[in-house]
C-alpha cells in the first residue's frame, strides 16, 4: 500500500496538538485540488490523465478509504492506491482518465468515502471532432446548424457538440457524400463520434424556372403533358412544361377560371358569362345567364361538368344565390336558388368528383330597421343532390371555404398581427368537424392569401397554404416575403416546410395560387411582387415536386 508521512512536524506531536485545538471533524480526508479541468481532448484520439492525491488530514485512522468518479461514463478510474485502510497523516493517489466517445462538454465529481466530512472535487472536460468539408460546388454554402461556422469554400472546425447538422445554401436540393451521403433531403446529421469528413458534391435549385409577369396572378392550373395554363387580370395564358409560352388570350374584364378533367378551359366572366376553351385556346362554347347576375365561384367534376355559383339582385333590394350545372357541351343540366335571408354572400363552392353532390357556403344577412345597414344572421354550408335540391344545412363559423372531391371542405382564418398565423377547421363530407385548431403563437408563418386541396382526383387531400409574412413594426398593408407550405391532413393542422419567396425589389411578396403539374406532380406557384393594394408585377415557378417534404 502506498502512503506518504505527512511531515516531520506532525510525527514530532503536532497532531495532538491539532487535534486538540481544530474545529475540524475527528476523521477528514482531503483531496489536493477541489476542482480540475482537463480541457480540450479529441474524440478518439489520446485521453487526458491526472493524478489526484488524497491525504487522511485528522489525528485518527481510517479504517475503509474508497474513490470513485460519477457523473459521466466518459471520466474512469485508472489506477488507485487509495485501499480500504489509511493511517493519519498519510495520503494515498488515484489517477482519473478523460476519455470521452463524443463531442461537448462534460463533468464529473471525484468522491472519496471513509470519513465524516469529505468534500469532493469536480471534473471537468471538453471533447471536440474535426468536421471537415472537403468539397462544394461554386456558389454553395455549408453551415452548422448551431451556427458556429459557415464555409464558403473547403473548409475544417472543430466542433464541441455530440451532434451538429449541416445545411447548404442556397436553398435546393444538395447531393452529399462521404459522412453525408445517406443524409435526407435538407440537412446532413453528424454523430460526432470520431472527426468527420463531408463532402457537397451537387445541388438543383428548389423551382426549374421562373416566368416573371407585368400582374400578380390570380390561378394556374394543369394541363395535359405537363402544360399549365395561368391567369391574370389581362389574359389567360398556356405555358409548356420549361416555362414558355403556347398561347395567350386577352381579357376584357375580371374572370374565374377552372380547368376540367377533359383539359378544357372554362372563363367565368364578372356577368355569369361562361366561356369555354380547349386546351390549344379555341372557343368550345359560351353559357350567358338569362337574368342580370354577378358571378361568384366556379369548379368542375370529373366528367367535365361545369358548375357555377351566381348572385342575383341587388343590395338595396334583395340578393339571392343561384347554383347552375352546365354540361360538357354547355347546356344547362339545372339550376336552384338558395335564400336563407334578405342577402344572401357565397363564399365557397365545392362538387363531389362524380357530380353526385354539390356543396354551397355563404353568409346570410337582414337589413337593419334604418334599411340602409346589414344585421348578420349566420354562415352556413348547404349540400346539394345532382339535382339542386337540399339535402341539409349546416351552421357555423365558416368564412372562406374550399372543398375537394370527396366533399370535404376546409375553412381558414388568418391572424392578422405579426406574425401572423390561421386558425383553421377540417369537415368531413356531411359537415362533421374532424379537427379546429390554429398554428402555434408567435410561430406565424403568416397571413393566408390562398388555401386550397390540390387539384388531382388522384392525390390524397391534404391542405395548402398561400400567403404573406407580417413584418413586425408595420401595418398589415406591408408585405414581407411570399410563402407556402402544406399544412396537413384530415387527421391534424401540421406545417410542413415553409418555402420563402423574396421580391426581387425588396418590396414585399406574395403566393395567391398553387396547382400540381399533371403528370411529374411539380408544383406551380403563382403570386405577385409588392402587395396586393399596390402590385408591382407577378412571377410563375415551378418547384421540384420533393419541396413541401424536404426537411429544411
Amino acid at each position: 500500500m502506498f502512503r506518504k508521512s505527512l511531515s516531520l512536524v506532525l510525527l514530532l506531536g503536532a497532531p495532538i496538538f491539532f487535534g486538540a485545538c481544530s474545529d475540524e471533524p475527528a476523521a477528514a480526508l482531503v483531496i489536493d485540488r477541489k476542482s480540475f479541468d482537463f480541457g480540450d481532448v479529441e474524440v478518439g484520439k489520446s485521453p487526458g490523465e491526472q493524478l489526484f492525491t488524497v491525504r487522511n488530514a485528522s489525528p485518527h485512522d481510517v479504517e475503509s478509504v474508497s474513490v470513485s468518479v460519477e457523473g459521466s461514463e466518459f471520466f474512469a478510474i485508472t489506477s488507485n492506491t487509495c485501499e480500504k485502510y489509511l493511517a493519519a497523516g498519510m495520503e494515498c493517489e488515484v489517477r482519473v482518465r478523460f476519455a470521452p466517445l463524443l463531442g461537448g462538454t462534460y463533468s464529473a465529481r471525484l468522491k472519496v468515502t471513509g470519513a465524516a466530512s469529505v468534500t469532493p472535487t469536480e471534473l471537468q472536460g471538453t471533447s471536440f471532432a474535426w468536421v471537415d468539408v472537403t468539397s462544394m460546388p461554386p456558389g454553395t454554402r455549408v453551415v452548422a446548424g448551431d451556427d458556429s461556422f459557415t464555409c464558403t469554400q473547403p473548409c475544417r472546425y472543430p466542433v464541441r457538440t455530440a451532434e451538429l447538422t449541416l445545411y447548404f445554401g442556397p436553398e435546393g436540393l444538395p447531393t452529399w457524400s462521404k459522412a453525408c451521403a445517406s443524409a435526407p433531403r435538407g440537412g446532413c446529421l453528424l454523430r460526432l463520434d470520431a472527426s468527420k469528413s463531408v463532402a457537397l458534391d451537387a445541388w438543383l435549385p428548389l423551382y426549374r424556372w421562373e416566368v416573371l409577369r407585368s400582374h400578380p396572378l390570380v390561378t394556374v392550373a394543369p394541363l395535359p403533358d405537363d402544360n399549365i395554363v395561368v391567369q391574370d387580370v389581362l389574359s389567360v395564358t398556356s405555358l409548356d412544361s420549361m416555362g414558355q409560352e403556347r398561347w395567350s388570350l386577352p381579357l376584357s374584364a375580371t374572370s374565374k377560371l377552372v380547368v376540367t378533367s377533359d383539359w378544357n378551359i372554362s372563363l367565368l366572366r364578372y356577368d355569369g358569362m361562361v366561356t369555354q376553351y380547349d386546351s390549344d385556346g379555341r372557343v368550345r362554347w359560351t353559357y350567358k345567364p338569362l337574368e342580370f347576375s354577378s358571378a361568384e365561384h366556379m369548379v368542375a367534376d370529373v366528367f367535365g361538368n361545369t358548375y357555377v355559383l351566381l348572385t342575383q339582385g341587388t343590395h338595396d333590394t334583395t340578393v339571392v344565390m343561384k347554383v347552375i350545372a352546365l354540361s360538357r357541351e354547355g347546356i344547362e343540366r339545372w339550376s336552384t336558388v338558395i335564400s336563407e335571408a334578405q342577402i344572401n354572400y357565397p363564399f365557397g363552392l365545392g362538387v363531389v368528383g362524380d357530380g353526385s353532390y354539390v356543396y354551397v357556403g355563404a353568409s346570410a344577412y337582414t337589413r337593419s330597421s334604418n334599411g340602409q345597414d346589414t344585421v348578420f344572421v349566420k354562415s352556413y354550408v348547404r349540400k346539394l343532390t345532382p339535382a339542386g335540391a337540399s339535402l341539409w344545412t349546416k351552421v357555423g363559423s365558416w368564412s372562406g371555404v374550399s372543398f375537394n372531391h370527396s366533399g370535404e371542405m376546409i375553412s381558414v382564418n388568418s391572424i392578422y398581427s405579426p406574425p401572423g398565423g390561421v386558425v383553421a377547421a377540417w369537415a368531413d363530407a356531411d359537415g362533421n368537424v374532424l379537427w379546429n385548431t390554429q398554428t402555434p403563437a408567435e410561430r406565424g408563418p403568416g397571413v393566408v392569401d390562398m388555401f386550397a386541396f390540390p387539384t388531382n382526383v388522384n392525390i390524397a387531400p391534404r391542405l395548402l397554404l398561400g400567403g404573406h409574412e407580417l413584418l413586425s413594426g408595420t401595418d398589415i398593408y406591408v408585405y414581407g416575403r411570399g410563402w407556402f407550405a402544406d399544412m396537413g391532413d384530415r387527421s391534424k393542422l401540421a406545417a410542413g416546410r415553409i418555402t420563402y419567396i423574396d421580391s426581387p425589389n425588396g418590396n414585399g411578396a406574395w403566393v395567391s395560387s398553387l396547382a400540381y403539374t399533371y403528370l411529374a406532380r411539380h408544383l406551380v406557384v403563382g403570386g405577385g411582387f409588392g402587395s396586393a393594394a399596390n402590385p408591382t408585377g407577378g412571377f410563375i415557378r415551378l418547384y421540384d415536386p420533393r419541396t413541401l417534404t424536404m426537411d429544411r
